[in-house]
């Protein structure tokens, strides 16, 4: 006959011959859930330890290396590209506008677009009696300047593109200057979907402006258009291949649709400056 009794705290079990304690039960039951636990918590520590160690794998050890790699890149452009103005006196003033961008292609050239003359010629047309000179210049990061007077050597105004030359001895006898390599030039167009990066200078700002984008169509006369984001200012900045940092085109216009958010930057490219420096 089954029947239960209790002693103290503990419940016995009576059946037939056997006693079942609950105390012992339960001991039993809270040694084998602690030991469980343990497994579990020991399994959650590895499979953080396999998160942590995968996150050092060589294939996220390459992707890091590639984005410093590409910073670099940019920042190498960044030196090689500058702003052009033009400055204007008269017999009481002295005006200087910003009026695109140029960028080192040789000792002593700079290429950009041809229309960045004809907009300094406009607007000197504004003033009356004046003399005026057009500059190349740039500020560099450690707050050092540096200006130099250009003049146009050769112009394409189909392509509209232009080389414009300066003395070679501001290139050589400037110490920050004579570090700053030409920009090369590609031969080939660039895929669809390639990145790309324009450096370009807007307004009074003493720096350039850095877009990243997507090469998303080549028309017939081979003219690069990309989803970069240009400005007044950026006529004649180079747009790069962010792998090889080949100057691929010359920003020369914008593709605007009407819409404040859809615009196309259209290039020129890099051979037909290169058919250009030839003339020279």
């Amino acid at each position: 006959m089954e029947y239960f009794s209790a002693v103290g705290s503990v419940w016995i079990l009576n059946f037939g011959g056997g006693v079942f304690c609950f105390e012992k039960f339960a001991v039993l039951s809270f040694y084998v859930f602690s030991s469980v636990m343990r497994i579990v918590q020991k399994i959650l520590l590895c499979l953080i330890c396999l998160s942590f160690l995968s996150s050092c794998t060589p294939q996220n050890k390459d992707e890091s290396a590639a984005k410093s790699d590409k910073k670099r890149l940019i920042a190498r452009l960044n030196d090689s590209v500058f702003c052009i103005s033009i400055i204007i006196k008269g017999r009481d003033y002295e005006k200087r506008f910003s009026v695109g961008t140029g960028f080192l292609i040789g000792e002593g050239l700079l290429a950009s677009a041809a229309h960045v003359q004809t907009k300094a010629e406009e607007m000197l047309g504004k003033f009356k009696d004046p003399t005026a000179k057009i500059i190349a210049w740039k500020k560099f990061k450690t707050g050092e300047s540096i200006e130099f007077p250009i003049e146009v050597a050769v112009s394409d105004k189909d392509n509209d593109l232009a080389i414009y030359r300066f003395d070679s001895k501001v290139h050589q006898e400037n110490p920050k200057f004579s570090a700053i390599k030409p920009l090369a030039l590609a031969e080939n167009l660039p895929p669809l979907g390639e990145e790309v990066v324009s450096i370009g200078y807007y307004g009074a700002y003493e720096f350039p402006f850095n877009s990243l984008g997507n090469v998303s169509m080549i028309d017939i006369n081979e003219d690069i258009f990309s989803d970069l984001t240009l400005m007044p200012g950026n006529s004649g900045a180079p747009v790069c291949d962010l792998e090889t940092g080949k100057v691929l085109g010359v920003t020369t216009d914008v593709l605007d649709l009407g819409n404040e958010t859809v615009r196309y930057g259209i290039a020129k490219r890099a051979m037909k400056l290169r058919e250009l420096l030839q003339k020279l």
